[in-house]
């Protein structure tokens, strides 16, 4: 029933490299910056454990789908992205800085990218 739904590729265009950035930021580069600013590892969040790169993971993942997906898969983290991104000012977590802006540079990407391969899709009138 839900086999072909989603699928992901790389693509060329700003969404795929941005997709990819996220996606390598959130899993590699997210749990460096917590070991360089002085979180030992149990203590420090590390993807896959706390929702702030999970977020992060999850819309670079939104923009290396393939097919446009729905709008509002975006609104939870989007949403999160705010309220986790907080931490990053209240709480000096400096790389929670991308969460803060990630909903603002994904979402107009995804919507942009949408429109175009929705308008790829259609028969010429």
């Amino acid at each position: 029933m839900y086999r072909n739904q989603i699928s992901f590729g790389l693509r060329p265009g700003t969404a795929t490299w941005v997709g990819a950035v996220f996606v390598a930021y959130a899993a590699i580069i997210y749990p460096l910056i917590g070991m360089a600013t002085g979180h030992p590892y149990p203590e420090m969040p590390a993807f896959g454990v706390t929702p702030c790169p999970v977020t992060i993971f999850t819309f670079g993942m939104l923009l290396l789908t393939l097919r446009p997906v729905p709008s509002w898969l975006f609104l939870i983290p989007f949403v999160w992205s705010l309220i986790g991104g907080s931490a990053a000012i209240l709480l000096n977590v400096p790389q929670d800085w991308l969460l803060l802006i990630s909903g603002f540079i994904a979402s107009p990407l995804m919507s942009f990218r949408n429109r175009q391969r929705a308008a790829a899709a259609s028969p010429l009138s």
